[in-house]
């Protein structure tokens, strides 16, 4: 039951302090001042969520049978709309992917008639929603938060270290850390607009909020890439869709729901407008990683339906449209909105139907790790790597490791999941490997059972994971191994010998692989 209102403040009412526009100014100029001390003569990025992860293509989809009280500004009409997803991290200076950190989702719908709030906007065919992986902030209010950020983009770092020892400002230290989360995909976790928006009329305000599907598909590499939010990213979306479910959460009390403290949740119904779709694709070319990384987003690039409320979107105007022209300008990149059109979602695709299992052990094992970066498509790269014929040209003798002679499909073909081949060596050595995933052209795995090489005195089981992902427009080839062993002992010795023997091997293999991609021997 929604609650009653408790006090006379006024639904959907903003408070505005008589010293608000001087302390935003104070905050775009010293944004400014870290920005030109951050990227002196080099190209500027963004003051926050710098650390972009992928900007994708994807579908938000009204729901069908809304009521009218709900049929306002993009909701207005059942209709699917084209729009830009951009994901990132928050901190200014980016860190690696495995720290805490706020994560944030931008969703640029395009094809949206209708005159925009910003001016220099208005007559554009796009609308913003901005969410963060948090449901509430860390500040009350701009007063409080531009002590921290003053404190946060001086030159002197020791500056933040000694407004946090301050007891007068642990309570937004203890709601900063709160703020923070381990993510291990940008697919799956939910995220808030933390802020409130105008819902059409003045007395409604609305928070948004978006769930990841519970039937998602996550396939995640790497958990200690520095960006491995990117690579599950991408390896999730290569051949697999995924989708949210976007809510809205109504203000039924003005003093428990306040307009102005965004450290408040609030606990009204969800109400599902609308579902965000992302297609199967591949998004980390070059072009479109540079795309997303100039594209900007503003919370008052909307209809006046959804209008920004509180005094932290009250900032974001002035400070997302200071900052976005100030990074363009040093940048000489023009602002430009994406443009809709009837092949927009070209590239994308219907993923293909694949047996995914996934189950190699993380406990009492040994683990080693190669990388190369080859010089073509992830298509050569996978249909290379994974055929029986090509084995010889890049798996060959390094120390006490044969070369490999051919493979036998003893189960097949050797790309469905079950699927099983026994490896031949030199030296009358061989193993044999069963597929447990397959997923084209992304990843692949296998485990390793039969050894009859001296690796059958340690363990009885290996697994090895191959992983494709496209950097700088080359393939990234990654090669995990795992290995169980019989005991403790032979883990120890396991742990000795695979750094120096195997490690060794699957390097020069990796490089062979290489070479005979890149220069055909």
């Amino acid at each position: 039951m929604a609650n009653q209102p408790t006090n006379t403040l006024q639904l959907g009412h903003e408070y505005v302090a008589s010293d608000e526009d001087v302390i935003i100014q104070e905050m775009v100029n010293e944004m400014q001042v870290q920005m030109e001390r951050m990227y002196a003569d080099k190209k500027m990025l963004r003051q926050i969520h710098t650390k972009m992860h992928g900007c994708v293509k994807a579908k938000f989809i009204i729901e069908p049978n809304l009521s009218d009280d709900l049929k306002v500004g993009v909701f207005k009409a059942a209709k699917n709309y084209h729009c830009w997803v951009r994901f990132s991290n928050s901190q200014t200076n980016p860190q690696p992917d495995k720290k805490k950190d706020i994560r944030g989702i931008a969703i640029k719908l395009m094809n949206v008639s209708g005159e925009k709030i910003l001016n220099d906007k208005k007559n554009e065919q796009t609308h913003d929603f901005l969410l963060m992986s948090s449901e509430t902030f860390f500040s009350k209010n701009i007063k409080e938060f531009r002590q921290t950020l003053k404190s946060s983009t001086a030159k002197n770092k020791a500056q933040l270290l000694f407004y946090f020892l301050n007891p007068k400002h642990w309570g937004v230290f203890k709601r900063l850390l709160g703020s923070l989360v381990k993510c291990d995909n940008p697919l799956n976790i939910p995220y808030w607009s933390t802020q409130p928006y105008r819902f059409g009329k003045p007395d409604k305000a609305v928070k948004y909020f978006l769930k990841p599907s519970a039937d998602n598909t996550i396939i995640n590499e790497s958990l200690t890439d520095p960006y491995y939010l990117r690579f599950n990213l991408g390896q999730t979306l290569h051949n697999h869709a995924a989708k949210f479910d976007f809510f809205v959460q109504f203000q039924t009390d003005a003093s428990l729901m306040p307009i102005e403290d965004p450290t408040v949740p609030w606990d009204s119904e969800f109400i599902k407008l609308a579902t965000l779709e992302i297609p199967a694709q591949e998004f980390d070319s070059n072009a479109q990683m540079a795309f997303g990384e100039n594209l900007s987003f503003n919370s008052w690039h909307a209809l006046p339906e959804h209008r920004p409320l509180g005094s932290f979107n009250r900032a974001r105007k002035r400070v997302y449209e200071a900052m976005s022209k100030f990074r363009h300008e040093v940048n000489g990149i023009p602002d430009v909105e994406p443009k809709d059109h009837s092949d927009f979602l070209t590239g994308t695709h219907i993923p293909e139907l694949r047996t995914i299992t996934h189950s190699v052990p993380t406990k009492h094992v040994n683990c080693i790790k190669s990388q190369v970066l080859v010089n073509c498509s992830k298509k050569i790269a996978f249909e290379f790597i994974s055929s029986n014929e090509e084995l010889p040209n890049w798996l060959k003798k390094v120390g006490m490791i044969h070369s490999a002679l051919n493979a036998e499909v003893i189960e097949g073909p050797y790309n469905k999941v079950g699927a099983k081949r026994r490896v031949f060596f030199d030296g009358g050595h061989s193993v044999l490997e069963e597929l447990m995933s397959y997923n084209p052209y992304a990843n692949y795995s296998y485990k390793i059972s039969e050894f009859t090489n001296v690796l059958k005195k340690f363990s009885t089981h290996a697994y090895g994971e191959l992983w494709f992902d496209t950097v700088d427009d080359k393939t990234r080839i990654t090669w995990d191994y795992t290995f169980t062993h019989k005991n403790m002992f032979y883990g120890w010795v396991l742990k000795i010998l695979l750094p120096i023997v195997f490690k060794k091997f699957m390097q020069s293999s990796l490089e062979n692989a290489k070479n005979y991609i890149e220069n055909g021997d």
